[in-house]
């Protein structure tokens, strides 16, 4: 067989398995193929980890009783763990336990629910229990201080709300006072972990406004893997209700912030372990549950992504997107004949992008590679072999990095410290490959391939962040074998390029 029918039976073949997966997907699990058609829901995984020490382990994890009482969109992941839930006095909590387990653990509980419904902080009657009534013990001045403050909040403060928007309205702009300052260094010593939290729920409970922890999960795909959010829960004499501190005015309304624990108690209790923490990961799901179990049933594993724990699942929201970017690049340079360095640099910048404003991307692509260049050009006479000379950029782009992120960060511009999501190896790679062809090839060719996969970068960055796009890649990961198939078609093609049509058009005028 010829290579050219190789390569058609090739072809065809990865076509034809990419469709028919996602056909398969369509018409018998009933997953959407456009993105149209989706239902949003949010999936918030609690990720329990610890280091066993070989005795009987037992774990504790509260549980939003929101969640729970829907009876649906539940998963627990306990491999060799006796799993159950417990109910008490109204809150739940996930039990784990197993005998003899030694190293690290990890403990999963997942939760599913539709975007924008209840948010777990609504307001809910209740009593007050001995332990939230108890007031906090600050003797001699300091206690004279708490009690100023107090005294000053409840002065413009007509109602347990007003009160604590008061008082954490004080902590979060930083109140100067010297009473204020007195009592925070103390809360600050005594407490390492939620100090001003600790300190709001203590005067709060001077004021007679009994409170205490709770905790909330943001629901941002964005932010991987994140710690608990701290929350304050109070009680206004007839309910209690939940707030951030952060925004002390705001009503948690289930868009940005859905609340996990409540009632007060720790969050999370291990027993036979040490160095215990929860993590919680937060994906949105555009397909039905009921769809999402058809593929996780499947024979034919065409879940893939979807069948991964949450934690892995994030991760692959941008990998799956790495060959839509190659993808770009190929057709850029065999089709339209644009000139790039190399095929990962454009992909990896387009991902940078994709977290980045793009013009402020851009322009610190800009800087870094130009300042990195001009030191390029001072180590080069001192004669440097390859590998140190390359090693030498790596330190200098890192240093540039620190540089203008702190440099951004005192200026107001929080978007400076994503810098750092630039791929620094291939930041001094593009240097260290622009200065040998600025040297063998001259400048001008050293701009222009620059300039080309600056070019390359932005419309790669384009086609994958198109929401259609996205969705494709994530549901339906199978017609990436479409793409490859299209990627091996473009890999045979040796005919003009359209960049030389244009070249070359005087001579077909002449």
């Amino acid at each position: 067989m010829s290579p050219r029918w190789k390569l058609i039976t090739v072809v065809f073949l990865l076509i034809a398995l990419g469709g028919g997966l996602a056909i398969y997907k369509v018409k018998s699990l009933g997953v959407p193929f456009w993105k149209g058609q989706q239902v949003n829901e949010w999936q918030v995984e609690a990720r329990v980890s610890f280091l066993a020490t070989g005795e009987k382990v037992k774990a504790r994890l509260s549980l939003p009783s929101s969640a729970v009482e829907q009876k649906s969109g539940q998963e627990a992941g306990s491999l060799g763990y006796h799993y159950n839930v417990e109910k008490n006095l109204g809150e739940y909590t996930a039990v784990w336990s197993a005998d003899n387990r030694e190293d690290s653990q990890a403990l999963y509980f997942r939760v599913r629910f539709p975007e924008g419904v209840r948010s777990g902080g609504e307001p809910e009657p209740g009593e007050v229990q001995s332990s939230d009534a108890d007031t906090p013990n600050l003797t001699g001045s300091l206690g004279e201080a708490a009690n100023n403050i107090v005294n000053r909040a409840k002065g413009i403060s007509s109602d347990p709300d007003s009160l604590f928007i008061s008082l954490f309205d004080q902590i979060k702009i930083g109140e100067s006072s010297q009473e204020f300052v007195l009592v925070k260094r103390h809360y600050e010593k005594e407490f390492k972990r939620n100090a001003t939290m600790t300190m709001g729920i203590d005067l709060l409970a001077m004021a007679g406004v009994p409170a205490r922890l709770a905790y909330g999960v943001k629901l941002d795909e964005e932010t991987g893997s994140q710690a608990p959010l701290p929350l304050v829960e109070y009680y206004d004499g007839a309910y209690w209700k939940v707030r951030d501190p952060a925004e002390p005015a705001a009503v948690l309304d289930g868009r940005s912030i859905f609340v996990w624990h409540r009632g007060g108690g720790p969050l999370l209790d291990v027993t036979g372990g040490e160095n215990s923490r929860v993590a919680f990961t937060v994906v949105k799901d555009r397909i039905p549950l009921a769809r999402m179990t058809d593929l996780s049933d499947s024979p034919l594993m065409v879940s893939t992504i979807l069948g991964l724990p949450v934690a892995e699942r994030a991760a692959f929201r941008y990998i799956v997107l790495i060959p839509l970017g190659a993808f770009v690049v190929v057709l850029m340079r065999n089709i339209v004949g644009v000139p790039t360095l190399g095929t990962f640099m454009p992909v990896l910048l387009a991902l940078a992008l994709l977290e980045i404003p793009l013009l402020r991307g851009l322009l610190m692509f800009a800087i870094i590679v130009a300042t990195g260049l001009w030191f390029r050009f001072l180590l080069s006479r001192l004669n440097l072999l390859v590998v140190p000379r390359v090693a030498a950029c790596v330190v200098i782009v890192t240093l540039l990095m620190i540089m203008m992120t702190v440099v951004g960060y005192r200026m107001g511009m929080s978007g400076g410290v994503q810098i750092t999501l630039f791929p620094m190896i291939i930041l001094a790679w593009t240097i260290e490959r622009m200065s040998l062809i600025w040297e063998e090839e001259g400048k001008r060719s050293a701009i222009t391939q620059v300039g080309g996969s600056l070019i390359v970068s932005v419309l790669a960055y384009l086609f994958m962040r198109v929401p259609q796009i996205q969705y494709w890649a994530f549901y339906f990961p199978e017609l990436l074998l479409v793409l490859l198939a299209g990627i091996l078609i473009i890999g045979r093609y040796t005919g003009y390029r359209i960049s030389e049509l244009i070249r070359f058009k005087t001579f077909a005028d002449a």
